[in-house]
């Protein structure tokens, strides 16, 4: 029998062309010795989309939409979440992936991975990597390396070393492990009870909760453009996290691997059409060239804060799953 990699995204159906621009670079390149169930966290993408993802199924792969907005509206401290979306970046969608090991107890180790990326690498070694007793497995977040207001925030605020502090676009999940810890029940708890305020909302979280059980993946399964981390010759994932994606710039590291699967999955002419619309809009290049000076201004708010992931910490609250 195949082994079953099981892998998880999370979009809104604004994000449905690079959604299958990834699908697309995973079946391309993924071994064919396993079968793959892709399930897509939603919470309303058109039936056009829909239609045009099931496009890629056969029999390696499975695709599933799984609308999880009344699932997730049900539970009391949701409503505290939306109003910790960042509307520049984030949508309820970006917690998804927090609830996945409860939600899916079929799984005792998946893959989440952001849509904002593809991978010309074999998706199946990354399900291979063994993880242990570790919670997750994921890379160390180098695309802030250099910005001063988030390290300190980092360190000061969510009260983790900045250098160790995980991306959470590419995961590795111990669900069977996760679900033991209770990680969706120990974020709502924290949730409901501080409401802390987040710069980067589930990733935050996820390091705070998950530090004591990190397994450091190696950087090439989440190569981010970004002057802090060196161009890689044979990147697994490529992740065009924050503002480095290649539908929002013209000059992009990495951008012909994007444009070669965003043709595959049929959405090419469509994304270049898009691009085009938002550079000659200069009010929305200004908005979202401002949306980063936004977060680094929150970043140094938050860094001054009294009350904080750390500073509850500091008082013997119980926070951080065990490893």
């Amino acid at each position: 029998m195949k082994t079953v990699v099981p892998i998880f995204f999370s979009v809104n159906d604004a994000y449905s062309p690079f959604l299958a621009t990834a699908i697309a670079s995973i079946k391309d390149n993924a071994s064919r010795e396993c079968q793959y169930h892709i399930h897509v966290l939603t919470d309303d993408i058109s039936e056009e989309n829909a239609l045009r993802l099931h496009l890629f199924a056969d029999e390696h792969f499975q695709i599933e939409i799984c609308h999880l907005t009344e699932r997730i509206q049900a539970i009391p401290a949701v409503k505290k979440l939306q109003n910790h979306c960042f509307a520049a970046f984030s949508s309820l969608t970006i917690y998804f992936r927090l609830f996945i090991a409860e939600l899916f107890p079929q799984y005792d180790k998946a893959i989440y991975l952001d849509a904002d990326l593809v991978v010309p690498g074999d998706i199946s070694r990354l399900y291979r990597e063994p993880l242990g007793n570790k919670l997750i497995g994921a890379v160390a977040d180098y695309s802030i390396q250099k910005i001063g207001p988030f390290m300190q925030y980092i360190d000061r605020y969510v009260g983790v070393d900045h250098c160790n502090y995980v991306n959470s676009g590419v995961l590795l999940l111990n669900c069977k492990r996760l679900r033991e810890e209770n990680l969706a029940g120990r974020f709502l708890e924290w949730v409901q009870k501080y409401g802390l305020e987040t710069v980067a909302p589930d990733q935050d979280y996820l390091n705070a909760l998950c530090w004591d059980g990190i397994h450091y993946l190696d950087p090439d399964w989440n190569a981010m453009p970004s002057e802090c981390m060196r161009f890689m010759d044979d990147p697994q994932i490529i992740h065009f996290n924050l503002s480095s994606k290649p539908w929002l710039n013209e000059s992009v590291p990495y951008d012909s691997i994007f444009w070669k699967y965003a043709a595959m999955a049929g959405y090419e002419a469509e994304i270049r059409t898009r691009r085009s619309t938002f550079l000659q809009d200069s009010k929305a290049v200004k908005a979202y060239k401002g949306a980063i000076g936004r977060l680094i201004r929150m970043a140094a708010r938050l860094t001054r804060s009294e009350l904080s992931f750390r500073s509850i910490i500091g008082q013997g609250m119980e926070l951080r799953l065990c490893s």
